[in-house]
């Protein structure tokens, strides 16, 4: 059985990594051809505050480890009813995990979100179909544990991008016109109060970025409340 990744080409951000290998061959037996499978891509994203460097795994796989805040781009993997869970730093013993489906040539963000003594995955799809011609593409998701619904702004405009997303809410990219520098606000759902900013973000054309409420408002340290982006593609 051969793995078909000509899709990944479209991604500027990935680690190959042909995912859960024995589980397919025990699957073939009788039924081993040659037929090409087209690969989901799949990433993990770290954003449970308060939380120690994570493991995360796939059926029963370790993918790699991960600290606060951190992503590595998209890992292939094969499709289908996949186990996706997370566990401590060099440890088996999953801390929370799921069943998730991915789709051949899908593209998925795999986020550990919450405290340490309830995380939890939340399993998002990425449409990564490419932006309008001279635009870029953004999407909000609120990732921040206990805060309010939030609205998601640029400084300067009246109009908020995003309104009202609850804890584990997020939005459909949208389009955005480009920028050098763009400072994105946050801030309680309806409010004029800024809660925090992200200053100094380039949006190029034809690019695609997630922006992330992250962190506890109780917080003040490196786990207090604020904004973070990545790049999908």
């Amino acid at each position: 059985m051969k793995t078909h990744l000509k899709n990944f080409s479209l991604t500027t951000k990935i680690a190959l990594s042909l995912l859960a290998i024995a589980t397919i061959f025990s699957a073939c037996k009788k039924d081993w051809n040659d037929d090409p499978i087209e690969a989901a891509g799949i990433g993990f994203v770290h954003a449970s505050p308060g939380t120690a460097a994570l493991d995360f795994v796939l059926d029963n796989q370790k993918i790699g480890s991960f600290t606060y805040t951190n992503d590595r781009g998209y890992y292939a993997a094969y499709p289908g009813n996949r186990i996706i869970g997370v566990a401590k730093k060099d440890s088996l013993k999953y801390l929370t995990s799921g069943t998730g489906t991915l789709k051949q040539g899908g593209f998925f963000s795999a986020f550990v979100v919450d405290t340490l003594k309830s995380t939890r995955i939340l399993l998002v799809e990425d449409d990564l179909k490419a932006p309008e011609t001279d635009k870029a593409k953004v999407r909000f998701i609120n990732l921040s544990p206990g805060s309010t619904p939030l609205d998601l702004a640029l400084e300067g405009n009246a109009t908020a991008l995003f309104t009202a997303k609850a804890f584990k809410e997020f939005t459909p990219f949208t389009s955005i016109n480009p920028s050098e520098s763009y400072t994105f606000q946050v801030k309680e759902a309806g409010s004029a109060t800024v809660k925090a900013t992200l200053p100094a973000v380039k949006i190029e054309k034809g690019k695609i970025y997630t922006i992330w409420a992250k962190g506890l408002s109780s917080a003040t340290d490196s786990t207090k409340f604020g904004l973070a982006v990545m790049t999908n593609k």
